[in-house]
């Protein structure tokens, strides 16, 4: 080597060597240089595949909502397909995305397969050479379950607080044992009752604050639910305050006309339905009486508490009267109706339906179903909380009312006229329950609860010395009442009992004695009615009285409602409330199918795109090698 490196030849030679060196490294670095050009390319493709992919399956999903409110869905659909450009520097990408839905039944539940497949051709600034096809593809299948509703919820409440808007005024206590998933958009109250029982949640509970009251509470052995068995801080859930999915699909009673004065009967037999229309016909009270007004003159003594005494006044009560008519039934099968009046409504159902009013409904009687016995679960789940009953795999109801939902106390029927209480004991209540009434004033939101809430006698028609005396109390005491003048304790107001003149008196009031309106042995109401046995979901705007008894004071004024030291719509009064015990049974398929359009489980914060997908349960995701034809 010294001896090429002292001559010119040897010059010349290490010239050679470099530059064959040079070469073979400039070779090697352009061939790793352009393998790695390759490569990021490939990666680059891999990033944008699986991004489109996972856009498809939101399209997808968007395209199975729509599905989800067809009555009769098709098997398979093949999506447009999408082309989506990618510039990088001057390279320039085009992917080609091809959707492909089918729907599945498995159990209970209806699902979709989303299957995509994407693919890509490549070229050069605005030029694509279409031959240029990349070699990397993506394909991934996503199978979903139809769209998750708030029925989803054993109980949801938007506004955990009570008509007084009294933070803590409700509470779960230690009577109350829930099992399926609770959530609340405002704070949660819990405490114990006088034996030093808390209550139990055996679900996922969420609530958009906190658990109340702060500080040290047994939070295990409250939340017994699968961890997490609590979360707050949840993101509050929408609750809109009208029936959008049923106004948009539903079947409209009666043109969708909506009116106040109108009263639907509605009596269901499986997939059938019977229903009568009531209109009601109301006077306003006139400066002077005239005909067509009831007229009530009031004196010191009347009988059957004594003989007629001086007059003292009258009363002048607005005459009401609901004129019924037979209007033709028809069926309802996997679909939803709307009734744009009062509806009141009861039977047996059976397959998928959802029955929404955009005023009060009341349960006139047990609404059950038809493939399940009464009293057991539709999910087949025992007393014990094991799978060994027969599941119901057809059978759903959704209620909705854009104001409130009440138990009815009683009516007087108009098939044959006669007074009627069957929920004066029981009440069987299978389906989701939803009241989504909104207001600036709270007594007005939609609850779940029940009518006739501070029950009272009234002094029935009467024989007294060979004659016969009607409308009693009202030739005894003024109406409307007032502070100088009230109405004794325990005795009915005219009309707020709906089968009012009633006889009763509220019995079984620990501490306090029972009392009797009149002189005769007349039937009793008692303290609590009997039990609401739910196997469902409930979902309304505040949390609706169902176990309260409490006494109130005050003149009795159920017309204006608002008064500080009573429930509205109850009037102020001296006595107690009346009550139900709580039955709640979860039904988990609706974990995985809800009722026809009935409201969704919508995160606020979203944008609807987004807000639709999160409706949905995933089954699987899974990405392969795309098939063959596909």
């Amino acid at each position: 080597m010294s001896k090429i490196s002292f001559n010119s030849k040897g010059n010349i030679g290490i010239a050679i060597v470099i530059a064959l060196i040079a070469v073979l490294s400039g070779t090697s670095l352009a061939s790793l240089a352009f393998g790695d050009s390759v490569r990021f390319r490939y990666q680059l493709d891999g990033i944008q595949q699986f991004h489109i992919l996972r856009s498809e399956v939101g399209r997808g999903r968007l395209i199975a909502g729509h599905f989800d409110n067809l009555s009769t869905p098709p098997m398979q659909s093949v999506l447009p397909t999408r082309a989506v450009p990618v510039e990088f520097g001057k390279n320039r990408t085009v992917y080609h995305a091809k959707t492909k839905l089918n729907l599945f039944e498995v159990e209970d539940a209806t699902g979709y397969h989303i299957r995509s497949l994407i693919t890509g051709v490549r070229g050069d600034g605005s030029l694509l050479n279409i031959q240029d096809h990349t070699p990397v593809k993506r394909y991934g299948e996503n199978s979903i379950l139809s769209l998750q509703t708030i029925a989803l919820y054993h109980y949801f409440t938007d506004v955990d607080r009570s008509y007084n808007d009294n933070p803590g005024a409700i509470v779960f206590a230690g009577e109350d044992i829930i099992y399926g998933r609770v959530h609340s958009n405002t704070d949660i109250y819990v405490n114990y009752t006088m034996h030093g029982n808390w209550p139990r949640f055996y679900g996922l509970v969420s609530t958009g604050g906190v658990v109340q009251p702060a500080g040290s509470y047994p939070r295990d052995e409250i939340f017994r639910g699968p961890a997490p068995a609590l979360i707050e801080n949840h993101p509050r859930i929408a609750f809109m305050p009208s029936a959008d999915r049923v106004r948009t699909h539903a079947t409209y009673l009666f043109g969708g006309v909506e009116r106040d004065d109108t009263i639907a009967f509605v009596t269901v037999d499986g997939s059938a339905y019977e229903l009568w229309l009531g209109v009601v016909q109301t006077e306003t009270k006139p400066s002077e009486w005239i005909e067509g007004y009831n007229k009530f003159t009031i004196y010191s003594s009347y009988p059957p508490y004594g003989p007629v005494g001086s007059q003292i006044g009258v009363n002048y009560i607005s005459k009401t009267d609901t004129i019924w008519t037979r209007q033709s039934g028809g069926t309802v099968t996997n679909s939803s109706v709307f009734v744009p009046m009062e509806l009141w409504l009861s039977g047996e159902f059976s397959g998928r339906q959802t029955w929404a009013s955009s005023h009060f409904i009341y349960l006139k009687d047990d609404l059950t179903y038809r493939n399940t016995p009464v009293g057991q679960r539709p999910d087949g789940i025992d007393g014990d909380g094991n799978q060994t009953l027969p599941i119901n795999p057809t059978d759903y109801l959704g209620v909705i009312s854009e104001e409130s939902i009440r138990i009815q106390y009683g009516h007087r029927s108009p098939l044959d006229s006669l007074r009627y209480r069957p929920n004066t004991s029981d009440i069987y209540m299978y389906g989701a329950y939803c009241a989504v009434g909104e207001s600036e004033n709270p007594w007005e939101d939609g609850v779940v609860t029940f009518q006739y809430q501070m029950p009272k006698g009234s002094t029935p028609p009467q024989y007294w010395r060979g004659e016969f005396y009607r409308y009693i109390d009202l030739h005894m005491y003024s109406y409307p009442t007032t502070q100088m003048n009230p109405w004794p304790r325990g005795l009915d107001y005219p009309w707020y009992n709906p089968l009012w003149p009633e006889p009763g008196i509220l019995v079984n009031v620990p501490g306090l004695p029972g009392w009797t309106p009149n002189p005769h042995n007349v039937p009793e109401v008692v303290e609590r009615r009997g039990d609401i046995w739910i196997f469902g979901s409930i979902a309304q705007r505040r949390r609706g009285v169902v176990g309260a008894s409490s006494i109130q004071s005050g003149i009795w004024d159920i017309h204006n409602e608002i008064n500080p030291n009573t429930y509205p719509t109850l009037g102020a009064y001296s006595g107690n409330m009346t009550r139900y015990g709580k039955r709640y049974h979860t039904d988990l398929r609706f974990e995985r199918r809800g009722p026809p359009h009935f409201p969704l489980i919508l995160l606020e914060g979203y944008d609807s795109e987004d807000l639709r997908d999160l409706g949905y349960l995933t089954e699987r995701w899974i990405f392969k090698n795309p098939p063959s034809g596909f």
